[in-house]
């Protein structure tokens, strides 16, 4: 899941608006930024990155501090299922480590890029419907603010693309 995890923090900011999308961004992508990190230094090991148990423990942590900023529970909330989220989306498209000594589980929809490519896409088009809703009626209904579905898509396409040799051949 690469551009998915942008639309459940979209969902997010639309159901609860006072929380910064520059929290929800940095917090849905967590687990790939904590992976890439430990990558580059070296230590290759998704299950700090990517397991159930450490994603538990990231979002915990993610909405500990926040509620520590703000004192709002319910934004608090909203950044732990956010960051929470990673992981279900992620089993959708690869295949996850669940706990240490657990199985890999996860439906790869990798293997078949345009399922998955299509299943983000209307994943994106659902979150922005949400997101949508909660802007004020004229900033709603202002056609800039489809730059954001629209450039999601195109972002998602582009890795359809890119991972389906010989798609326009």
């Amino acid at each position: 899941m690469y551009i998915g995890h942008a639309a459940l923090a979209i969902l997010a900011k639309g159901t609860r608006p006072k929380v910064p999308i520059a929290v929800l961004i940095p917090v849905a992508f967590a687990p790939d930024w904590i992976e890439w990190i430990l990558d580059w230094l070296g230590y290759h090991n998704r299950m700090l990155s990517h397991s159930l148990v450490s994603v538990g423990i990231g979002a915990t942590l993610a909405a500990l501090v926040y509620f520590a900023k703000t004192r709002v529970g319910l934004d608090a909330m909203a950044v732990w299922l956010t960051y929470l989220s990673h992981w279900p989306a992620d089993f959708v498209t690869g295949l996850k480590p669940t706990w240490p000594g657990g199985p890999m589980v996860g439906l790869v929809l990798y293997t078949r890029p345009i399922l998955e490519g299509t299943i983000e896409c209307l994943l994106i088009v659902i979150c922005w419907m949400v997101y949508r809703r909660s802007l004020p009626g004229a900033t709603r209904n202002r056609a800039r603010g489809l730059l954001v579905p629209v450039g999601l898509i195109a972002m998602q396409l582009a890795f359809v693309v890119k991972s389906t040799p010989g798609l326009f051949r």
